[in-house]
């Protein structure tokens, strides 16, 4: 089993950030902003989409070339899938109206702007400690955050749902009641993940 851990951070941009420790085994959110003087304001500077310090793994991650993401129509097996010493994750991450990161000093670093994946193997049993962070690109534009993680079970139905962050309020981006609304939602689940039929769980989420 694979434990992922969660703990939210204050942020200076309208989503506060998200930090866990998450273990998970077997399968598992735009538009320029302006000041009151109506005058746009600089960009904040966003990361540059990609991934660094990561088992980027699977058919979707080849040759140096960013990672593609899944067809989430259906649930189809990996091909080639992962080795029977580890399990297979896949990070869908955005921060529309800006950038969003995830970031654990044992999975990995991940940066996107629009929606991205990254697909990782991960050594069952093991716990992760995880931060996701969602910055607006305008000061006062808002930022809507999108992250989804799944995990692999290779005896189907293939595909399973380990946690998954929307926050929006008015105008599609993120406010403290759309965020509120969703941690008293993924709270209410059991072992904090999105699929109880998946091994991974989240824990110390917040």
């Amino acid at each position: 089993m694979t434990d992922f851990r969660l703990t939210r951070l204050a942020a200076r941009a309208l989503l506060a950030a998200v930090a866990a420790p998450l273990g998970c085994s077997g399968s598992v959110a735009s538009g320029p902003g302006a000041e009151s003087s109506g005058r746009p304001t600089a960009p904040a500077a966003l990361e540059k989409p990609g991934a660094r310090d990561a088992n980027l793994a699977g058919a979707r991650c080849k040759g140096g070339a960013p990672c593609t993401c899944r067809n989430r129509i259906g649930s189809s097996p990996e091909a080639p899938p992962p080795d029977e010493q580890h399990k297979r994750f896949e990070i869908r991450l955005a921060g529309i109206g800006g950038g969003a990161t995830l970031d654990s000093p044992t999975l990995g670093h991940f940066a996107a702007h629009d929606e991205a994946c990254f697909t990782i193997d991960v050594l069952p049993g093991t716990t992760s400690d995880v931060v996701f962070t969602a910055t607006e690109g305008q000061k006062e534009g808002g930022v809507a955050p999108l992250l989804d993680i799944v995990e692999y079970g290779p005896k189907g139905p293939y595909w399973y749902d380990v946690i998954s962050v929307r926050c929006a309020g008015p105008n599609g981006k993120c406010n403290r009641d759309a965020a509120d609304a969703w941690s008293a939602e993924a709270k209410s689940r059991k072992r904090e993940r999105a699929d109880p039929c998946g091994s991974s769980v989240i824990s110390r989420l917040a």
